[in-house]
């Protein structure tokens, strides 16, 4: 599933169909929908996993591994007293609308997960910025009221995209960035779908389609993979069918560790 890529924080478990990667389109299944599309107004892991590098992009990003490496800028420099970094913007990127993105989106972007005001749910990432600046259209410089050495690590989150200041008003429910895919429909209860960016600054996504369904009932989940209506399910929800899976060649599973946390207390 080359350029398609899921943030899958919360999974411990994902199941893949052998032949998924041949197709131009994948569904990925999910037990969780996801509340509204913006990852930098709400908590839900549900809204990364859909559009967290599909849709929205960062100045940063996650690899696989963990690993933090350039996304939306495409190098940084730091100053020698690690206050102040100034980030040299990809050029040429557009939004899904069309419109450029350049350093005055940063600028808002930045401005806005870190005003008194906002409603970003890991508001803190942005509590040590004490400015950001557009240098001209390309470069952007952020100055930090103290050293940081996790910063290029924050604004990899999904919280810390690159948004629109134009298309703001609607991005809980028809989502505009920069991605690889751009938001085509959401089937509230069933399913959210996205379609290749043609205009896509990067390199060219190899699937042209993506459905993302909701399957939270495992019984149903445990249908829909052996029926192969889903090519993957991320976050399994039902751990005692995986023996079966192992012994299905159809299928491939995946384990992983995971930071979500399980909890069992008392009312």
């Amino acid at each position: 599933m080359k350029r398609f890529q899921t943030f899958i924080a919360s999974s411990f478990v994902a199941i893949c169909a052998t032949g998924a990667l041949a197709n131009d389109s994948v569904t990925i299944a999910v037990q969780l929908e996801p509340p509204n599309l913006d990852p930098t107004g709400g908590a839900a892991q549900a809204i990364d996993t859909v559009v967290y590098h599909n849709v929205f992009e960062g100045l940063t990003r996650f690899e696989a591994d963990g690993a933090v490496v350039p996304s939306l800028a495409q190098s940084w420099d730091i100053s020698d007293d690690g206050l102040v970094y100034t980030f040299s913007l990809v050029p040429d990127v557009m939004f899904h609308d069309g419109t450029a993105m350049d350093a005055d989106d940063v600028v808002f972007s930045l401005d806005r997960a870190r005003a008194e005001d906002s409603t970003n749910a890991q508001k803190a990432l942005f509590a040590g910025i004490a400015s950001v600046e557009a240098v001209d259209p390309l470069t952007v410089k952020v100055t930090l009221s103290q050293p940081n050495g996790s910063f290029l690590f924050n604004m990899a989150w999904g919280d810390a995209v690159i948004v629109s200041e134009d298309s703001i008003a609607d991005i809980a429910t028809n989502p505009i960035g920069t991605g690889a895919y751009k938001f085509s429909d959401w089937a509230q209860g069933d399913r959210i779908e996205l379609v290749r960016n043609d205009a896509y600054w990067g390199d060219a996504p190899a699937i042209e389609t993506a459905t993302f369904r909701f399957i939270s009932d495992p019984t149903a989940a445990f249908a829909a993979v052996m029926a192969e209506d889903v090519d993957a399910f991320a976050g399994f929800p039902a751990p005692e069918n995986l023996p079966q899976f192992d012994a299905d060649p159809r299928f491939t599973v995946l384990r992983g560790n995971t930071e979500g946390e399980t909890i069992l207390s008392t009312n």
